[in-house]
């Protein structure tokens, strides 16, 4: 199989307005086989039990703050992406990793460089000998005007529950045992929604409905908007009202079109969600990369509802909605 990473930090310009907003969620990373050396999901190591690390909100992206060898900066905390992830800007030394390119929702594509980092540090949380892509996400930055070093994939999370409170700009980390249970003890509180989560090499999937149709969407943490592919059926597309269009334009100046607007229903689990925001556009280029065809992608609309917590050991992501007062 060949080695892509495909990355879509991208600008929204909406039709008819003379302002662009910018919409760097729609980024996108293909899988590489697991067996590949050096790409083995990294071993958590720290004295902690429970970490709670706080989260720096730049409108709806969630940096945290971290440590490459003795480089310092802001990292997205990204599930949408399988690893550790560096931009080219800082991290410039790397080896061609073969096959490999970096695409972009509107095509185009630039050469990906690898390479392994002696060390990545989170609070008391650290890695050692990381695999990790360089990839450029100089127009991410120039787009939030905040210095970005990375993305912080779903692998380096894996063998720990991870605790999302969006509301209070917190993450909380939890060691597991070999069961998948917290170390610090089960948890007896009941969740308001709870459903099986996918994990297809190290991105998340969960299965939601809209109408009667069954549809896969990824599971991403540094998604700004939730997304809907345009090639799903006319039965689920009667169920989007458009609210203002406009064009998607990639880093090379090539543009596509979106549709912005509501989905009047969608059930994730056994919990219907009513008018929830989405982008309709094309996403075959995700699906090529994922190798996988794929109706959507999860992001801040809705982990922004609740409390959640994604847990991979035991294949399990769960929900705690927040009360109407602390909504966002």
């Amino acid at each position: 199989m060949r080695r892509l990473f495909m990355v879509i930090l991208l600008s929204l310009c909406w039709a008819h307005q003379p302002v662009c907003a910018t919409v760097d969620s729609l980024r996108m990373t293909l899988l590489t086989p697991r067996n590949e050396k050096g790409l083995n999901d990294p071993l958590p190591q720290g004295d902690f039990d429970v970490l709670a690390i706080p989260l720096k909100r730049v409108q709806n992206l969630y940096l945290i703050e971290a440590s490459i060898d003795s480089l310092r900066g802001n990292f997205i905390l990204d599930t949408g992406a399988p690893r550790l992830v560096l931009n080219k800007t800082y991290f410039s030394t790397g080896r061609p990793a073969p096959g490999s390119s970096q695409y972009g929702i509107t095509g185009g594509a630039n050469t990906v460089l690898n390479t392994t980092v002696d060390s990545l540090i989170i609070n008391e949380l650290f890695y050692t000998n990381v695999d990790a892509d360089i990839v450029n996400l100089g127009h991410l930055e120039n787009a939030r005007g905040v210095r970005i070093l990375g993305l912080l994939g779903a692998s380096l999370f894996n063998q720990m529950e991870m605790e999302l409170d969006l509301a209070n700009d917190l993450l909380y980390l939890y060691k597991l045992d070999e069961k998948g249970n917290r170390i610090t003890g089960i948890d007896s509180s009941v969740a308001d929604l709870m459903l099986p989560i996918i994990n297809y090499n190290d991105i998340l999937f969960v299965e939601g409905k809209i109408g009667n149709k069954k549809l896969k969407f990824c599971l991403d943490t540094g998604a700004e908007k939730n997304v809907l592919s345009e090639s799903v059926s006319n039965k689920v597309l009667s169920h989007f009202t458009l609210t203002k269009s406009g064009n998607l334009t990639g880093s090379g100046g090539t543009g596509t079109l979106v549709l912005n607007g509501v989905i009047d229903s969608i059930a994730i689990g056994t919990t219907y969600f009513r008018d929830m925001p989405f982008l309709l556009t094309n996403l075959s280029y995700l699906e090529l990369v994922y190798g996988t065809s794929l109706s959507g992608i999860l992001g801040y609309d809705f982990l922004a509802k609740g409390k959640v917590r994604i847990n991979v050991k035991k294949q399990e992501i769960s929900m705690y909605f927040y009360k109407p007062e602390q909504d966002e």
